[in-house]
């Protein structure tokens, strides 16, 4: 476990390194290996390379070429190829989007995707649907993200989110927990309280663990890893290279995290 008290120790923040690398990254164009992971496509390619498991592709289409519900399996989701935080994410189940707990037609998706000019704008940008995962006990629903907070081949922590809705953030819930599945001693973000109960480990949590690790050390840098457990093993979700954009850590873990960090990309 980190210390509990960093202060007046020199350490950089975490949130000063992330905001410092969106700046090189897309501001002043820094070329760095592996820097375009974090699209939805090509963290897919990179994970199948590795042998990682990925969600199936039912289609990689636009937006006017969405097919019709009717001809799509009964659960499945649609996003696009860029984004974060499950903005313009529409997990489908029998014509409910389970994010907004709300009736959803393939006109309402086309619509929503076209009113947000960074995607109906986008030259390279792709819409993809893919596979509703199951989560691995069988719960209905949408299933958990285990998103690692990893630098190379070393995890920092674990944030499970069992995610509820998108417009009622109070109805998701958070664990933060060690490699060992043990809570953290303390709060992580300031706006996710974590909860209290414990949470089962998944029967494939030592897959999800190897399947980071692989990835984190061909990475070579800090990276959140997001990741599903489900009834066929470890799947890979997505890359993160500047989680919150950096914002809303607490005090304790901008420094803890901050001391992790080495080099210019987290793993010196």
């Amino acid at each position: 476990m980190p210390p509990l008290d960093m202060r007046n120790n020199g350490v950089v923040p975490f949130s000063q390194r992330i905001k410092d690398r969106h700046r090189r990254w897309w501001q002043e164009g820094a070329q760095v290996n592996h820097k375009h992971v974090g699209g939805k496509l090509a963290g897919r390619q990179f994970a199948e390379s590795l042998g990682c498991k990925v969600p199936h592709l039912y289609g990689l289409v636009d937006i006017d070429e969405i097919p019709e519900f009717s001809d799509l399996p009964s659960r499945f989701v649609i996003k696009p190829s860029v984004g974060w935080s499950a903005k313009n994410v529409f997990a489908i189940e029998d014509g409910i989007n389970l994010l907004q707990d709300a009736p959803c037609t393939r006109k309402d998706v086309v619509s929503l995707l076209h009113s947000d000019p960074k995607i109906s704008g986008g030259a390279n940008v792709k819409i993809l649907i893919e596979e509703f995962l199951q989560n691995w006990d069988g719960k209905r629903g949408i299933p958990y993200d285990y998103k690692f907070y990893t630098f190379a081949d070393d995890i920092a922590f674990i944030h499970v989110i069992e995610r509820n809705s998108n417009s009622r953030l109070a109805a998701n819930r958070h664990w933060y927990l060690t490699e060992k599945w043990d809570p953290l001693s303390r709060q992580v973000v300031t706006t996710q309280i974590p909860e209290h109960g414990r949470l089962p480990k998944p029967d494939c949590f030592d897959e999800l663990v190897d399947r980071v690790k692989t990835m984190g050390r061909e990475l070579g840098m800090f990276m959140r890893i997001d990741m599903y457990a489900t009834d066929r093993g470890a799947v890979f979700g997505e890359f993160t290279p500047q989680p919150h954009g950096g914002n809303g850590f607490t005090a304790w873990a901008d420094q803890w995290l901050g001391s992790l960090w080495r080099g210019v990309e987290g793993c010196g």
